[in-house]
């Protein structure tokens, strides 16, 4: 499981993410009600603290993944560097471009993977916030009002969201996001990261949030990682 976190407010648009890997191991184990035979047990472990889930795309947009880390025994940032290195594929040109071509990607794979993606990005000086639902087919645009066509701001999360949700459950305590910095979207967004990560430390359930948090920011004039994780030796 992942938690990635959108803010985007009037002077740019930041995302970050988790670096955790979940999975499931299997293993036989006697069964109490019935000697002389076996049952499956299967507990969730912590694959990993080092999963990149954030990338920086054409140079120019933000791509955040959440749902499957692992396809075909592949991490998704293996995914994201083919689509990327793709023989004949052009930059994309605007951000509902590759949101598209991403989600075309993602669908030739076989089993379509259980994945999605936030994609953000500036079309010159227009904001643009869009989520990638892969096993649906469908991209839609998160930040423009539907009614008057106008752009809003906001908050947009994906993957395990439920500590995020009750943080946000009371709409008269989110912040103004219409007139907030670019500076406190960033602590924002980390701030709901490292409160999901500190408070499922204390919940009697599996731990889906953890390691390093990464952070792009992008505006009209440039797009860069803020804090980015980087190999080390030790």
């Amino acid at each position: 499981m992942s938690l990635i976190i959108s803010v985007y407010v009037p002077t740019g648009i930041v995302l970050s993410g988790d670096s955790r890997t979940t999975g499931t191991a299997s293993q036989q184990v006697p069964n109490p009600n019935n000697p002389g035979a076996n049952i499956t047990v299967q507990t969730s472990v912590v694959l990993s603290d080092a999963a990149n889930k954030i990338f920086l795309v054409d140079k120019k947009f933000g791509v955040g993944t959440f749902g499957d880390a692992l396809v075909q025994n592949m991490p998704i940032a293996h995914y994201i560097e083919q689509f990327q290195s793709q023989a004949g594929r052009a930059p994309a040109t605007t951000t509902q471009g590759v949101a598209n071509d991403l989600l075309r990607y993602f669908r030739t794979l076989n089993p379509i993977p259980n994945i999605g993606l936030i994609v953000v990005g500036y079309d010159g000086s227009d904001p643009w916030v869009v989520t990638v639902d892969v096993p649906n087919n469908a991209t839609t645009r998160r930040n423009r009002n539907a009614q008057n066509g106008q752009i809003e701001y906001g908050i947009l999360r994906g993957g395990d969201t439920a500590i995020v949700d009750r943080l946000l459950s009371q709409p008269q305590f989110n912040p103004p996001f219409q007139v907030m910095n670019l500076q406190d979207g960033v602590d924002f967004s980390r701030h709901l990261i490292r409160a999901t990560i500190d408070q499922m430390r204390f919940e009697p359930r599996f731990a889906t949030v953890g390691g390093p948090i990464d952070t792009l920011v992008i505006t009209a004039a440039a797009a860069d990682f803020l804090v980015q994780k980087s190999l080390t030796a030790r």
